[in-house]
């Protein structure tokens, strides 16, 4: 029988399990049925618990009870992880019942989620919407505020790790790479663990980790959920790394409401990113439809916080879209969670370690040199010392013509970079959609062709993001999208707008927000 199932290492795949109806007896007790998933850490059986008469997950970690020092580490961290999550009763968070030993090696004995992976529902039905990845982020959310409470992080957080129970709840799995908050770094030699695109920028660099940096990996999850593409995923698993380090992630229109908070989530310092709780009103905003999600700071008097649950009914309530093509319930495909290496235990107050990843990235990617090396080539890391940079947050309307970029002082040789941030935008409030910074798609624009004496810029599609420097000399128009970078070649103020000609405004709605930066050359 083939079937999908969540690998012991928290990864879909698809595979062939002809190991059913094993009949093995475990611990005198867990009657193995099925296995579910394998793994590089151990395979996942589904068990029948024959003292309380209640099916289970048991996962059979491949390490022997008896062996060397290597083998006895990976043991006392496997009975870490068991402790760790079996610490933290939470209904988002999967349960663990018992740790027993037999047959030479460790089992563990979990809550049994009869519902697909959120990797699996999204690759099956295709991405969520804003309002139904809204709340079943506020379940996460809440899962990893229990587990950052406990003194725990989840350092995997990724739509293959997030179960959906059969009334499309979430609950958060695999916790084989939590570390318990001591400075400990759980890698082996030559290895990285983790999935790339989900990784912190301070866990690929070697920075101090911590509960920001499951919210970075969240982010990155609501953002591959509701997108449909990781903002971060490249060809080569260097490329991969580099992006999350350095690079801005790769959002797609259709994120809508949600864009300002995964924005937020993604970025690159941990203590510019918000904070649990201004993240989670923010989520429960656009969880409930409301248009404003307002500030991402924390309020002053935390106040009630509604169930996460009752969002995500609320959310499939009010856009059956977001279950499956047909509107019929989510899948009841049978997974199970699936867990990694443990965490070490804490230990008496000592000081904190730095963690470093350069020594277990020399085995797969060799990230230190790979990454600076490349940094260092192509001017990026090493910057002259002499260069300033002003940054200031622009609202650009679509019922203007050219606006002044203010506070944009802008001289010949400085580069100027331009950073789409939120908004959304309409050439025409009652006929056309609203749209972002890259304008409307090839198809919508040529259905537009009869009032194309409008556009700004003739090659470019309606309603795209546009920029000039009118102290230049021959004053080109330059098409922003999302980001562009471009040197100044004389002085003069920089100016904004949208690509419909001031004259044909009139009928037009929405702002974009966008990013500035000006370097000055010395």
């Amino acid at each position: 029988m083939r079937e999908h199932v969540i690998s012991a290492d928290g990864d879909h795949q698809a595979a062939t399990y002809p190991q059913r109806g094993s009949g093995r007896l475990i611990a005198g007790r867990y009657l193995l049925l099925d296995v579910l998933g394998r793994g590089g850490m151990g395979t996942v059986w589904r068990a029948d618990d024959q003292l309380l008469d209640r099916p289970v997950a048991v996962k059979e970690l491949h390490i022997l009870t008896q062996g060397d020092e290597e083998h006895r580490i990976r043991l006392g961290r496997a009975v870490r992880e068991a402790r760790a999550v079996a610490r933290v009763p939470h209904p988002h968070v999967v349960g663990v019942h018992d740790l027993v030993e037999s047959e030479d090696r460790l089992w563990i004995v979990m809550e049994l989620v009869e519902g697909p992976s959120l990797a699996h529902h999204i690759a099956a039905t295709g991405p969520l919407t804003s309002r139904h990845t809204a709340a079943l982020g506020l379940q996460l959310l809440e899962a990893l505020e229990a587990v950052h409470a406990a003194g725990t992080l989840h350092r995997d957080v990724k739509p293959a790790n997030v179960l959906l129970r059969r009334d499309g709840d979430a609950v958060l799995t695999d916790f084989g790479i939590a570390a318990l908050d001591d400075g400990e770094f759980l890698t082996t030699t030559g290895e990285l663990i983790g999935s790339l695109e989900f990784m912190a920028p301070e866990r690929v660099t070697g920075a101090e980790v911590g509960p920001a940096s499951d919210l970075w990996s969240l982010g990155a999850t609501l953002a591959t959920v509701c997108g449909g593409q990781s903002p971060f995923r490249r060809p080569a698993r260097l490329a991969t790394l580099f992006a999350v380090a350095y690079e801005e992630p790769v959002l797609p229109e259709r994120l809508g409401r949600l864009r300002p908070v995964v924005e937020a989530l993604l970025r690159k310092s941990p203590g510019e990113r918000p904070s649990a709780v201004g993240a989670h009103f923010a989520l429960q905003r656009i969880a409930a439809g409301e248009e404003d999600i307002g500030p991402l700071s924390p309020p002053t008097v935390r106040g009630h916080r509604p169930s996460a649950s009752a969002a995500v009914a609320d959310a499939m309530t009010g856009d059956r879209a977001s279950l499956t093509p047909a509107g019929e319930p989510i899948p009841t495909a049978q997974h199970t969670l699936l867990l990694k290496p443990p965490p070490r235990e804490p230990r008496s107050r000592r000081p904190r370690r730095p963690k470093r990843l350069w020594w277990a990235l020399a085995g797969t990617t060799v990230l230190a040199a790979g990454v600076n090396g490349a940094l260092y080539f192509t001017g990026v890391l090493l910057k002259e010392a002499q260069e300033t940079t002003t940054t200031s947050q622009v609202v650009v309307r679509s019922t203007t013509g050219w606006q002044q970029a203010t506070g944009a002082s802008v001289r010949r040789g400085d580069r100027i970079t331009l950073r789409f941030s939120s908004g959304e935008w309409t050439v025409d409030r009652q006929n056309m959609p609203m749209t972002g910074a890259t304008g409307y798609d090839a198809v919508t624009d040529k259905s537009l062709d009869g009032a194309k004496n409008c556009k700004v810029k003739p090659a470019a599609p309606f309603g795209v993001l546009l920029a000039r420097l009118v102290g230049e000399r021959e004053t080109p128009v330059h098409t922003v999208g999302r980001k562009l970078t471009f040197r100044a070649t004389g002085d003069g103020p920089l100016q904004l707008g949208i690509n419909d000609a001031e004259k044909c405004t009139k009928d037009n709605t929405g702002t974009l927000t966008v990013q500035v930066s000006v370097t000055h050359q010395p």
